[in-house]
């Protein structure tokens, strides 16, 4: 039995091995296809490129060449297409043949890095022909091009030519000036036809550039130099009498402006105004319209500043008045406090550490007096603008509303303590009445018993009335530990109350329950032993337990009843 399962296990092994060697055979073989497909792509790539019109370009340029650079030129591209064909190329005809071989022998490692390489120098080769085939096509045109740029610019120095003879009279003593850098132009345009004329390539390229420069300068001289002249001339010339006519006025009305340093700024204007004149002479005019219109702006702001600072002045005053209303009320306020803080101290018994608030309050207030006198110097020598000085007294403003606010609770926490002594008073009076309905009810009522507990809180709550009674007697009276004792003996007296009803309440509940359920006795001698032990708890004082067990009893007879009974009477 053996012996054909062992020669199905070789059967199998053989003929894997078969198909293993199949598949390794196939596989080789269409590796070694596809290596020579890629050989054929890398020859077919480099006769594209060899067919490039390139030659056909060199000869059409040739032909049409008059000067030197152009024919040197011509020249280059010719010795550079020579050495691609003679040298580059027959290089990569013969790494292509060695490519094949490789592609042959199957050594797949060896094929991929030669053929990424020989693909590499086949596109660099093709872009450099490509990129002299553009250059050459630029050459054949390059009269053309430039001549159509240059026709533009023409067209535009027409514009700005007209625009300049439409007012002349607006650019003052440089009109020569602009004559001349017109003059430079029309040479420039003559250099042009010239570079033209004897195909000076390389020049072409510099001509053109330097006219574009040139007339885009004279566009911005033609447009700008007029608002740049009756800036300096006129405008801020006249902002700045102006300007010193309010000044005038302002000091009059007792302003210095100091802080605004408007001589100093008038040096400066007048500095960046030379600096923009000496340099419009020779047409360099480059920023000067924008730094004029930021000096026309800074100076729309002082005249700005400068009105603001009126009304600043007037804010100032106002402020200035109501707080110094509020600083003299919190001066007398703290004088009066300390005039009765001797007395205050002996009544309740203050020491220093309770006064502590108060004394931060008196350092706050002498800090804030330094502040205000220091704004108060700078206000009369006007070392800032009075929107400052207002934020300045705004702050001094906010500390004194915290000093206030803080006073306040400090002087209602000083007059809470007299407050305190009379609410003791008054509720010494109500624990006192209270602890007496107790008593008059817990003896008003007939119970066999009451318990030791019930003493043990008649007598703590005797004993917290009678500290209560001593500390107000005691002079001086300590406020923290009077409000304690209150607190205590109230709550002691409330739990004696609460205890009374409830001895008072479960004591009635249990004795007329025990009576109702009487007529179960004879139902089961379970139920006589339980009322039995209701009727012995009740006449030991222990009410709630005997009020439980004869609920218990009930509700076993009268389902039901234990929750009606909740209900209404508890």
């Amino acid at each position: 039995m053996n012996d054909p399962k062992k020669l199905i296990i070789i059967t199998i092994c053989v003929v894997l091995l078969i198909v293993i060697v199949l598949a390794f055979y196939f596989f080789k073989r269409y590796q070694k296809k596809v290596m020579q497909r890629k050989v054929h792509n890398l020859d077919v790539l480099k006769n594209e490129i060899l067919s490039l019109p390139l030659q056909s370009e060199i000869d059409k340029v040739a032909s049409l060449t008059k000067g030197e650079q152009l024919e040197e030129k011509v020249k280059n591209y010719q010795k550079m297409y020579e050495d691609l064909k003679n040298s580059s190329f027959k290089k990569i005809e013969d790494m292509i043949v060695e490519l094949d071989f490789v592609a042959n022998s199957k050594n797949r490692k060896e094929f991929q890095s030669r053929y990424a390489f020989i693909e590499l120098e086949l596109f660099k080769d093709r872009y450099l022909i490509n990129h002299i085939i553009e250059e050459l096509k630029e050459l054949t045109s390059y009269e053309d091009k430039y001549r159509g740029i240059v026709i533009k610019l023409k067209n535009k120095y027409r514009l700005i030519t007209r625009e300049y003879e439409n007012n002349k009279d607006l650019y003052g003593n440089l009109m020569d000036t602009i004559q001349m850098q017109f003059e430079n132009i029309e040479k420039r345009f003559q250099d042009f036809e010239i570079v033209i004329k004897e195909n000076l390539y390389n020049e072409v390229v510099f001509v053109v550039r330097a006219l574009d420069v040139m007339i885009e300068h004279i566009e911005t001289v033609v447009l700008e130099l007029p608002d740049i002249l009756v800036l300096l001339n006129d405008l801020i010339p006249s902002r700045l009498k102006e300007l010193e006519v309010l000044r005038s006025s302002m000091l009059e009305e007792g302003f210095t402006l100091k802080f605004m340093n408007l001589d100093y700024n008038a040096k400066e204007i007048e500095k960046v105004e030379n600096d923009i004149i000496d340099r419009s002479k020779v047409l360099n005019i480059d920023n000067s319209l924008l730094e004029l219109k930021t000096i026309l702006e800074f100076l729309d702001s002082l005249f700005k500043d400068i009105e603001r600072e009126k009304v600043y002045k007037k804010d100032f005053d106002a402020l200035s008045s109501s707080f110094n209303e509020r600083f003299s009320n919190l001066k007398d306020t703290l004088q009066n406090i300390n005039k009765q803080l001797a007395d205050i101290k002996v009544m309740y018994g203050l020491k220093e550490e309770d006064l502590k608030d108060l004394e931060l309050i008196q350092t706050e207030y002498e800090e804030l007096v330094k502040k205000y006198r220091s704004l108060i110097r700078k206000v009369k020598k006007q070392e800032s603008s009075f929107g400052k000085f207002n934020l300045d007294l705004n702050e001094l403003g906010a500390s004194l509303k915290l000093m206030e606010d803080n006073l306040d609770l400090t002087i209602k926490s000083l007059g809470s303590m007299q407050d305190d002594e009379e609410r003791a008073r008054d509720q010494l009076e109500e624990v006192q009445e209270l602890l007496k309905t107790c008593k008059r009810e817990i003896q008003s009522v007939k119970i066999p018993v009451v318990l030791n507990n019930y003493f043990v809180e008649l007598s703590e709550a005797n004993e917290a009335i009678l500290e209560i009674i001593k500390e107000l007697e005691k002079k001086p009276i300590v406020i923290k530990t009077l409000n304690t004792r209150v607190d205590t003996a109230r709550d002691l007296v409330f739990k004696l109350y609460n205890t009374t009803n409830s001895i008072i309440h479960n004591a009635y509940f249990a004795e007329n329950l025990i009576v109702y359920a009487n007529r179960y006795r004879k139902v089961s001698s379970d139920i006589n032993k339980n009322l039995n032990r209701a009727e012995i708890l009740f006449y030991k004082g222990n009410y709630e337990n005997a009020l439980n067990l004869a609920l218990d009893v009930i509700e076993k007879q009268e389902p039901g009843f234990k929750n009606k009974f909740m209900k209404e009477c508890i």
